[in-house]
């Protein structure tokens, strides 16, 4: 015990950051506690097999650490919801952290950005914040930093397997192993197909995630919250919205607050494209995998439901970040510089 030294230095950053996470907490349940009622039903329903839609069933991991909370600190339902909040928040912020100064970002540029993230996930907030909303950020965050450290394989089935508990947008895990089946030179071309287990591996996740996704939903769904079945999300398990989704673009958001919103993602999406010829392979994988998200928000959900772009923040970031400060890919440079 004598030898036991806490490093103050190597802490005292993280002890700010745990304040800034607790001011975006204090915003964040400011936005929200008008509808605290509400957000806590929907994620008790999915646990009692009563949600508003069938598509929330299978999304188990965030509604039962709720009640795990509830049961094992003794609160209220509405209480662990809260205390589960705070708890995401902060893995989220310290997790962004950490990321920037492993890799060899100042003090002052990881607090910007982690103060410029944190901006946009609260600009982004609208009525709904489901249980699943900041673990998906979470899980997405590991995975677009995966991606630009080219991690191996079980890394991405490690969180697959976590983010499928949480929800299927894990799916689109499975889809980036299928894309980095390929390997792209600068600029995007040529193009080579170099990794057959990564294609394979993902389509096998693809098709395996479809099948636990509804079997689940199928498992533990009674009705809806008015004890009607949800014929709507049978097949495919969602809605589509695609023509509303341009309607809102192209008319109702430049009547409404969403206008900036708009702006913002397609002026990043049209930035990041522009710059597609000085990225390399994995900044490109993180652009196609963002469009994709992005299209599949398009077609299946609501463009203004704001939530629904969470998990695009991460691949903004160290898209950014790659473009502009050159320190996540600082390693592959060299590599190709060598070759």
């Amino acid at each position: 015990m004598k030898d036991f030294k806490i490093n103050f230095i190597k802490i005292t950053p993280y002890i700010f950051v745990t304040l800034i996470a607790i001011c975006s907490f204090k915003i964040l349940m400011t936005l929200h506690l008008p509808n605290v009622d509400t957000l806590t039903n929907s994620a008790i329903s999915v646990i009692d097999g009563r949600p508003q839609w069938k598509a929330f069933q299978n999304r188990l991991l965030g509604p039962y650490s709720i009640y795990g909370i509830s049961n094992i600190i003794g609160v209220s339902f509405r209480t662990a919801w809260f205390i589960y909040n705070a708890i995401t928040l902060q893995i989220f912020c310290v997790l962004i952290f950490w990321i920037l100064r492993n890799e060899g970002f100042s003090l002052k540029d990881a607090f910007t950005y982690l103060v410029v993230l944190l901006f946009a996930f609260l600009t982004l907030q609208n009525p709904w914040l489901y249980a699943w909303d900041n673990l998906d950020l979470i899980i997405f965050t590991c995975f677009t930093y995966g991606i630009i450290k080219s991690y191996s394989f079980s890394f991405f089935l490690v969180i697959f397997f976590i983010g499928v508990l949480n929800r299927e947008s894990a799916l689109f895990i499975s889809v980036y192993l299928m894309l980095n089946a390929f390997k792209f030179s600068k600029g995007g071309l040529p193009i080579k197909l170099t990794n057959y287990k990564s294609l394979i591996s993902g389509l096998v996740m693809l098709v395996c995630g479809i099948i636990y996704t509804q079997f689940i939903r199928n498992l533990f769904f009674l009705s809806n919250t008015e004890g009607k079945p949800d014929l709507d999300h049978e097949l495919i398990g969602n809605h589509i919205y695609f023509l509303g989704n341009l309607e809102n673009i192209f008319f109702t958001n430049f009547t409404n607050h969403h206008f900036l919103i708009t702006i913002l993602i397609f002026s990043l999406f049209a930035y990041f494209i522009r710059n597609f010829r000085s990225m390399y392979d994995r900044e490109i994988k993180l652009l196609i995998m963002s469009l994709f998200i992005f299209v599949n928000i398009l077609i299946f959900g609501v463009f203004n439901e704001t939530r629904m772009h969470f998990i695009l923040l991460p691949f903004f970031l160290f898209l950014w970040i790659c473009l502009n400060d050159k320190i996540l890919n600082k390693q592959q440079t060299k590599k190709l510089t060598k070759l």
